[in-house]
């Protein structure tokens, strides 16, 4: 995203959705407010029953909310049903009509819109380029394999121009090599067609490859929106950090500033920086595994740990260690720098924490 003036083109104000009444009223939704700018690959993240899906459907129009405004371009949308909103959603099964070829789905959308022939034919024969399915125009759709029907589902949906295009996890179904290499391809499909994509996903690694920003949600709410970068470096809380990639979370005391935005934080067995701005006497520190450095010999100001575990993952090595008050911590080692013969189980090391890095987490969301 540049620095130019955002135009928005979802925007939520105090959107709740609630279920059922009285005692069994079970609120998916707390009062989310959120803006989505034009051509934006914006995605929400979180875990099963977060509400992300529940969003996503009151965009839609397949549901309606209980509370608040769903606002398309400055219109207040909430009370239309889906067919009057500018807005097409691919879901997690793709739903294309087996009977029918590659190109009769892409155009079936654009037949029931009263669109001529002529029109369709080359809309379709575009949408099939853009995918790069050309070759497979007259093949049935029964016959091609789970990536290109995605592809295919992607092109029926984009082929009406849609303002907004919702996508509710539709990579869940392929496998790891084919997630990725539809990843970029959705990101390039976003910037070619300049329509806002906005995503749903419980991963936050695909989440933070493909996202230009990231709300994260937890129990029907909001609790952080920023760019990949700024929500992995910067969480504002510990479930953010936590749902985010891997962390190490302790515990210390506040000693002082050490410089603007930056704290002396004492643990137990040694103090470290870090940055951020605590509540109180205590904070909640946040290491991410990949800046620790591990050393194998007693060094002033690192912390002492024990190898409990090792964990080969191909470029690199997980360690599973226990500090010296017997908390969990875990340090990613590049394999370039891992030997078997150090790395051996029981043996003692020393953890030294990249100077910058380490940050102060705010409430608790948990």
């Amino acid at each position: 995203m540049t620095d130019t003036p955002r135009t928005s083109a979802i925007r939520t104000e105090g959107l709740a959705k609630t279920y059922g009444k009285g005692s069994s009223a079970f609120k998916a939704l707390r009062e989310v407010n959120i803006d989505i700018a034009e051509n934006e690959f914006f995605t929400l993240l979180g875990p099963s029953g977060c509400g992300k899906t529940t969003l996503l459907r009151l965009i839609a129009g397949f549901d309606f909310p209980t509370e608040g405004q769903i606002l398309l371009h400055g219109r207040d949308i909430a009370a239309l049903p889906p067919f009057q909103r500018p807005i097409n959603t691919v879901f997690q099964n793709y739903a294309l009509f087996p009977h029918m070829t590659v190109a009769q789905n892409i155009g079936f959308g654009l037949k029931m819109l009263g669109w001529d022939k002529a029109r369709i034919g080359a809309r379709v024969a575009e949408m099939l380029r853009l995918v790069r399915m050309e070759p497979m125009a007259d093949r049935a759709t029964s016959a091609i394999s789970g990536g290109q029907q995605q592809r295919v589902a992607l092109a029926r949906a984009l082929a009406p121009a849609p303002k907004v295009l919702l996508l509710d996890e539709p990579l869940s179904a392929l496998d790891y090599k084919l997630r990725k290499e539809m990843q970029i391809e959705l990101k390039r499909l976003q910037h070619e067609t300049g329509i806002t994509f906005v995503f749903v996903t419980h991963d936050q690694e695909e989440a933070l490859a493909m996202s230009d920003r990231i709300a994260v949600m937890n129990r029907g709410q909001v609790l952080q929106v920023g760019d990949p970068r700024t929500i992995y470096n910067a969480p504002a809380d510990r479930f953010v950090a936590d749902f985010i990639g891997e962390s190490n979370l302790l515990t210390g005391r506040v000693m002082g500033a050490a410089g603007p935005g930056v704290h002396r934080i004492a643990l137990d067995w040694a103090e470290i920086l870090a940055l951020g701005q605590p509540d109180g006497a205590e904070a909640l520190v946040m290491i991410r595994p990949e800046h620790v450095q591990v050393l194998f010999a007693s060094t002033e100001g690192a912390l002492p740990a024990t190898i409990a575990e090792t964990v080969f993952v191909g470029t690199e090595t997980r360690l599973h260690l226990r500090l010296s008050d017997g908390v969990a911590f875990i340090a990613l080692l590049p394999n370039a720098d891992a030997t078997s013969e150090r790395l051996e189980q029981g043996r003692d090391v020393w953890l030294s924490v990249a100077p910058g890095t380490a940050r102060i987490l705010g409430g608790d969301h948990g």
